[in-house]
């Protein structure tokens, strides 16, 4: 009789912690999925302090600031950081050097896709001569900001190449595209080359030379003039200076 009671104890209060567990909010399940972070992985939210917080103050920090992403494959963690004091003054004034991404001076990663019109992209295509990079996904704030620049940028100078990957699935990144009116050519699913080229924060701006190698990596907030927005006359000053 006593074992019956204790059994029926522990599945009661194994009943009670699980309906004590907060459920994942919709909005927080499409931005996991929107971020590749799989369904079985333990997220953790964490303000600039590394204190963890809730998901809807997690949110509504994300739409000022940009954000750090660190996956933990082995132990299937992640834990979403918004980004600090610190990388944000580095940023204002204009230092980029402490935004830089360790792909800086290493080979782009090879890929092979096509853009959401249907042309083939590849590193081997983009071979000979020097093209820009940039790494968005449709919910990042600091992302949608930027794109009005970004295709300035590319209507003042077509006789650069860029290419923007996202690892938005091709129907968010298509609307993504039509509603931002963003011109630049836009491969999707690249979830695994964001990795492969250690994006852990968007958005990411990256300057690869001829020979497909990266000169130049950093977050974009790194690449704007001292307690500025970012401005085409930016990019031009970045990329002539990794050239």
């Amino acid at each position: 009789m006593p074992g019956k009671f204790v059994l029926a104890a522990m599945l009661f209060m194994l009943a009670t912690a699980s309906h004590a567990l907060p459920e994942a909010s919709a909005a927080q399940k499409g931005m996991l999925d929107q971020l590749a972070i799989p369904r079985d992985y333990t997220v953790i939210f964490q303000d600039a302090s590394g204190n963890a917080i809730p998901f809807d103050r997690f949110q509504a920090a994300i739409a000022t600031r940009p954000f750090d992403i660190d996956k933990d494959t082995v132990h299937h963690r992640a834990v979403l950081k918004v980004q600090g004091e610190a990388a944000m003054v580095a940023a204002a004034t204009g230092n980029a050097a402490a935004r830089r991404l360790p792909i800086t001076g290493h080979p782009f990663p090879a890929f092979q896709a096509k853009t959401l019109d249907g042309k083939p992209v590849s590193l081997a295509s983009l071979r000979g001569k020097p093209f820009v990079a940039n790494f968005f996904f449709a919910l990042c704030a600091p992302c949608i900001a930027e794109t009005p620049v970004l295709s300035a940028f590319h209507r003042q100078h077509p006789e650069i190449p860029v290419v923007a990957f996202t690892f938005d699935d091709a129907a968010t990144a298509s609307e993504f595209v039509r509603t931002r009116r963003f011109n630049w050519p836009v491969v999707a699913d690249q979830a695994t080359l964001a990795t492969e080229a250690g994006v852990k924060v968007y958005p990411v701006l990256m300057h690869v030379d001829a020979m497909g190698v990266v000169v130049s990596a950093v977050a974009s907030d790194a690449v704007k003039g001292p307690g500025g927005t970012l401005a085409v006359a930016d990019l031009e000053r970045w990329v002539g200076a990794a050239r």
